[in-house]
């Protein structure tokens, strides 16, 4: 779809398609710019508009930046819909910017059906890395910083399916920032880095494999999700974003030992400001776990990169030890 976009010969481009950012060098630092945009994934208002602008930062953070300046960008049906849940959108996507440190300096507006969104423009410091996909080397070791489950939550929601603690507990995620583990992995040398957002784990994992030319063994015992999400899958909680992640990626994944259905489908479950995917060598995975508990933030071990092989991704019950 992409090959009719010429690839520009500017020097000073660093990274564009493939990395969800585009950045560039500019007077000694790195300036990023992203841009995205959801439809509503929850009832409340001010809630979306707090998520849509948590995901929409997650690409700056997983590069290693600091997003500073942004432009909102919002459909919204006018003549449907009443200006007042526009109104609470736009406050909740501009006190999360406020969280975030982020100043909001335009827009643009269409009369459409909701959707709300941000183009973000952040930098790294001169003497900072941005951090890619293709960086990870075999041997290092694969955290995730928030559960999975997040559309089997979300779509329980549309479905009237979900109850109000497990809606709390979801939005609750959804709209954490992920800015504080993005400064916590900034203290150590990571290889590799990305969210975790609409192509699931699986997704998002045969990214970094594929452009880090490496393979993956992922630990199914020890991948966190949401506390709910079997009862809910159950219950027929299938966003349908699982169903094409799966159609689209399962050619590259290999089940060593027996997944139920369900535990399959949370693999490829597509998340809203998912959790950062982070690749670190085993020496410094220490320190990153340090870091992590030291501001009492979660991260989950999930696995670990191998040299390549023929399938991207292996998903086991017990890392085998190479004799």
């Amino acid at each position: 779809m992409l090959r009719d976009i010429p690839v520009t010969d500017d020097q000073k481009v660093i990274a564009g398609i493939g990395e969800d950012v585009f950045a560039f060098n500019h007077q000694g630092g790195t300036i990023l710019q992203t841009v995205d945009i959801i439809t509503p994934i929850v009832d409340d208002p001010y809630q979306f508009g707090a998520i849509a602008v948590a995901n929409a930062l997650s690409d700056i953070y997983a590069k290693g930046g600091i997003p500073k300046y942004a432009l909102n960008i919002i459909e919204f049906p006018i003549s449907s819909l009443p200006l007042s849940y526009l109104e609470s959108m736009i406050k909740g996507g501009a006190d999360k910017a406020l969280e975030a440190g982020v100043a909001i300096v335009g827009g643009h507006t269409i009369d459409d059906s909701p959707k709300y969104g941000f183009s973000v423009t952040g930098f790294i410091p001169e003497g900072g890395k941005f951090i890619t996909k293709s960086g990870a080397k075999p041997g290092d070791l694969i955290f995730l910083t928030k559960p999975l489950g997040i559309g089997i939550y979300t779509t329980a929601i549309d479905q009237k399916l979900a109850n109000e603690q497990q809606v709390n507990e979801v939005v609750d995620l959804m709209m954490t920032l992920n800015r504080d583990a993005s400064e916590a992995f900034l203290k150590v040398d990571i290889d590799a880095c990305t969210d975790v957002t609409g192509f699931g784990l699986i997704g998002h994992l045969s990214e970094v494999a594929e452009k880090s030319q490496v393979s993956v063994e992922i630990l199914n015992d020890k991948l966190p999700y949401l506390k709910d999400v079997f009862h809910l899958l159950g219950r027929g909680a299938v966003p349908e974003g699982i169903i094409k992640n799966h159609y689209s990626f399962h050619k590259n994944v290999i089940h060593r030992d027996a997944l139920t259905r369900e535990e399959e489908y949370l693999l490829y479950d597509p998340q809203t400001s998912g959790g950062l995917l982070i690749f670190v060598s085993p020496d410094q995975a220490v320190h990153l776990q340090r870091y992590f508990l030291e501001r009492s933030l979660p991260l989950y071990e999930i696995g670990r990169t191998v040299e390549q092989k023929a399938s991207q991704i292996e998903t086991i019950n017990k890392i085998r030890i190479e004799s």
